[in-house]
């Protein structure tokens, strides 16, 4: 099978981009490894409503949950809510998201090869997908984009990932008792050291999940709901459903292109350096890859053409991700007692005015550098020697 582009992996990023190229008159194969887009699926599945907007994505059947403000539980289990009032997030169903863009690039004219795993790439100047499993063993292409998930093999295969980091990740769904537009976030060394937990509702169930950047996070999630004082008391455990665990990368740990080349999604690492949510940031990269990968074809897409890719997303997201990554090199140093301080900051209301003024779901660096900004009037609240051990982490680029 000769093609223009080889997308591997039927995911959001992979769908967005074979849909924007096929419309640019390219043959598209869509490469997915399971038997039907978007299943499994392992993700919290919230997304802001003004990055849907922004991305020309209007909402569907797949929203199955609307979220006006957050709860945050720090080490000290004393809550803090925030809220604005209006709806901030949708909760999406993320198998049925998947499907619906999956759908629009068929529509599209991209060819979509379901039960088809990748198992190895041929570089050269006519790339090389190498098949196992589908009615194909190979497709040809001029350019092959990897949307193939956090540990590519489209990236492995083209020596992307030497310097790629990881955060460890599980969730499941059960019945929980959350009020159905709050998400709850829970902080804690214990359980999730270096990220946090959460309860997000989605209708009937509740998403039940974890990061942590050591140890075993299906193992830390279980011991979470046992015995955490407040999750343990909302969460009905004995009924586990979509039970799953995985890899969430960190931006800014891989090349994201190479002659011939283009990773997507969490492939090229492309999530929020904070929340390590994926799929505003992922589609919004993704449109990118797909504009100089149109361009390129127009010629050769070498890696000094595609070289365009890397300069449009650091243009657009390289603040943020440089700012979001420093922020995240001090909490996840931090101690449970130097989180409960940062948490009293945020019950005092000149602080809570300052975090709604800024707080931009799917943007985070305008809220940071106005923390930044006031910190000398926030300082004295916090003991000077808990702000020095960490500034040497904010401070390194």
């Amino acid at each position: 099978m000769r093609v223009d582009v080889a997308v591997v992996g039927g995911g959001p990023a992979g769908c967005f981009a074979s849909e924007m190229l096929a419309k640019h008159g390219f043959e598209v194969a869509i490469i997915e490894e399971h038997a039907e887009v978007g299943n499994p699926a392992c993700c919290a599945g919230v997304v802001g409503v003004d990055g849907l907007r922004e991305l020309k994505i209007k909402p569907g059947k797949w929203v199955l949950g609307k979220l006006r403000r957050a709860v945050f539980y720090p080490p000290s289990s004393e809550p803090v809510e925030i809220t604005r009032g209006k709806v901030e997030a949708f909760v999406i169903d993320r198998a049925a998201f998947d499907r619906e863009l999956a759908r629009k690039a068929a529509n599209a004219g991209a060819t979509l090869l379901l039960r088809t795993r990748c198992v190895g790439l041929k570089l050269g100047r006519e790339p090389v997908v190498k098949l196992k499993g589908g009615s194909e063993t190979e497709v040809r292409a001029r350019l092959v984009i990897g949307a193939d998930g956090p540990a590519s093999i489209v990236a492995r295969e083209a020596g992307l990932l030497k310097n790629a980091r990881y955060l460890k990740c599980a969730q499941f769904e059960t019945i929980a008792e959350v009020r159905a537009d709050t998400t709850e976030l829970y902080f804690g060394s214990s359980f999730a050291p270096g990220f946090f937990a959460w309860l997000t509702p989605t209708g009937d169930l509740c998403r039940v999940g974890l990061g942590t950047t050591r140890d075993d996070a299906l193992r830390k999630l279980l011991s979470f709901v046992g015995t955490h004082p407040t999750a343990s008391t909302k969460v009905q455990s004995g009924k586990i459903l979509n039970l799953c665990a995985g890899l969430i990368p960190e931006p800014l740990t891989r090349k994201i292109y190479t002659d011939r080349v283009m990773l997507v999604g969490d492939a090229a690492g492309h999530v929020k350096p904070l929340t390590r949510g994926g799929v505003y940031v992922g589609l919004s990269c993704t449109q990118l890859a797909a504009e100089v990968a149109a361009d390129a074809l127009g010629s050769e897409p070498t890696a000094k053409k595609l070289r365009a890719y890397e300069r449009a997303v650091m243009k657009r997201f390289g603040r943020e991700f440089e700012l979001g990554i420093r922020v995240r090199r001090v909490f996840e140093r931090m101690t449970d007692e130097d989180l409960n301080s940062i948490f009293e900051l945020l019950k005092r209301e000149d602080v809570q005015a300052l975090v709604l003024k800024h707080f931009d779901f799917d943007h985070h660096e305008k809220l940071l550098r106005a923390l930044l900004i006031k910190a000398p009037r926030l300082l004295p609240s916090l003991e000077l020697k808990r702000i020095l051990k960490y500034s040497r982490y904010l401070l390194k680029p």
